[in-house]
């Protein structure tokens, strides 16, 4: 017996050390394989501006490369986009000459591959900010000089039509229509991006025609200017919420609703939130990001709500990922599937999504749907990118013009099997999730009356199906 039990000792260190072994190769080789250095940059000083625009785009072409999301056909159309720029004895404005790579960077059609800055290459800014509604696009802050233009529709930018605006803008960037618009809403507050597609004429400035609040339409230059190094940078699902933002000067001004905002959008600055809906017997989870932000922590948030929903299982949950552009999208997997096993009576899980629900956030709604199937009612906008996508990766930026592209390696389709080793990230076979579709059961978009209103029709939507019960 004690020969066996040593023999049964020595078997199970051997077998411990073993999967210790495989552990550490893969924790060593996984970001070794999808999370490649750039390139080194082995470029004497230009002596000219053309010097410095063709080793730009030679180092360029070696970081597109890295980038494993370009078809075939796309990949090739890079190739002889960036011949002929070199070929080219033209120096490109720098407006013009990143509206062309970003064009090129697009050609990869993938959400996650992005063309963006490093110091010395930040876009002049237009002093508005916008957010797209289902019927059009408001200006919801603005520098004192502008703060008649606040809640106004904008109608057109130098005689152009809005929609004909944001259609150029829209070939900047690469994915589903919903998250090329979403970046377009950015770019439209870059005179950069305004004068390199071909809008505005000149780095001095643009003239947007605005449908003003009071019902008249007036046509205003609007100065460009240089952020300074600590404007908090913000995307464009920010400007949802009227609230300060950390860091923004007091020269802005902000359009506040004319019935306060609704409670989803009230404390933007919490990435998780969690309420109890007590004459419905449900509880409202909010996730707007699936990683730590600053001193709130995920995991913290996701032990406290599991505490709460064991103590006293709710009839329903709303689960909130709208405003969820991503992460790690392991700290959501195991809540993800116990949540069904957390919400009492078979209870619907009721999940909020939009096109800012992202990467991670995607993920997670994927973890749900698989988890909890039919229980599961999907509201709102579709999710902002496909069941299949790349990314992982990292990022490089261009030796003179330090424009940075973040390439994306590792693939994921979560409705179809991925078994080739070299591009399906290898953690998804430790967190697997297969689903058909992400598709809203119902679609429910917001209008800027609605936001106005102080309303959140996808919300109260989900309030309804939770009356139900």
């Amino acid at each position: 017996m004690k020969i066996q039990f040593k023999i049964a000792i020595a078997l199970a260190a051997a077998l411990a050390f073993a999967a210790g072994a495989v552990a550490l190769v893969f924790l060593v080789l996984m970001p070794w394989h999808f999370n490649p250095a750039p390139p080194e940059k082995f470029y004497p000083k230009p002596v000219t501006a053309l010097d410095a625009q063709r080793q730009d785009l030679d180092y360029f072409r070696k970081l597109t490369r890295l980038d494993r999301s370009y078809s075939a056909s796309a990949r090739a159309e890079v190739e002889r986009s960036i011949s002929a720029l070199e070929r080219s004895n033209v120096v490109l404005p720098r407006p013009q000459f990143r509206i062309a790579l970003m064009e090129l960077v697009a050609l990869a059609d993938n959400g996650h591959t992005h063309l963006g800055y490093n110091p010395g290459a930040e876009p002049m800014e237009l002093p508005v900010r916008i957010k797209t509604f289902s019927d059009g696009i408001y200006i919801m802050r603005a520098s004192h000089a502008n703060s008649d233009l606040l809640g106004g529709r904008v109608v057109a930018i130098d005689g152009h039509p809005i929609g004909a605006v944001m259609g150029l803008l829209e070939r900047l960037h690469g994915g589903t229509t919903a998250w090329r618009e979403l970046y377009a809403e950015m770019y439209l507050c870059w005179q950069d991006a305004l004068v390199g597609v071909g809008v505005s004429p000149n780095m001095r400035g643009s003239n947007w025609t605005v449908a003003t609040r009071s019902g008249a339409i007036v046509t205003r230059a609007l100065t460009p200017y240089a952020p300074k190094p600590d404007e908090p940078f913000g995307f464009p699902i920010r400007w949802y919420s009227s609230e300060p933002v950390m860091g923004m000067t007091k020269s802005w001004d902000v359009y506040e609703p004319q019935h306060g905002l609704a409670f989803s959008l009230r404390d933007f600055e919490s990435p998780f939130r969690r309420f109890r809906l007590e004459n419905l017997c449900s509880l409202y989870v909010q996730f707007k990001s699936n990683t730590d932000e600053g001193e709130n922590h995920i995991a913290d948030f996701i032990a406290a709500t599991e505490r709460d929903m064991r103590a006293n299982p709710p009839c329903n949950l709303i689960l909130d990922l709208r405003f969820n552009t991503g992460g790690d999208y392991t700290n959501t997997w195991s809540f993800a599937h116990k949540l069904p096993g957390m919400v009492a009576g078979g209870g619907r899980i009721v999940m909020l999504t939009s096109a800012s629900t992202f990467s991670a956030g995607l993920t997670t709604v994927a973890f749900v749907k698989e988890a909890a199937a039919d229980r599961v009612v999907i509201l709102g906008e579709p999710v902002g990118d496909r069941m299949a996508f790349f990314s992982e990766g990292f990022r490089g930026c261009l030796p003179n013009f330090p424009l940075c592209l973040s390439y994306r390696t590792g693939k994921h389709d979560y409705a179809h099997s991925c078994s080739d080793l070299d591009i399906c990230y290898w953690l998804n076979y430790i967190f697997p999730v297969r689903v058909k579709m992400l598709k809203p059961d119902e679609t429910i978009t917001t209008s800027f009356a609605d936001w106005n209103a102080g309303r959140d029709p996808v919300l109260e939507r989900a309030l309804q199906l939770a009356r139900r019960r």
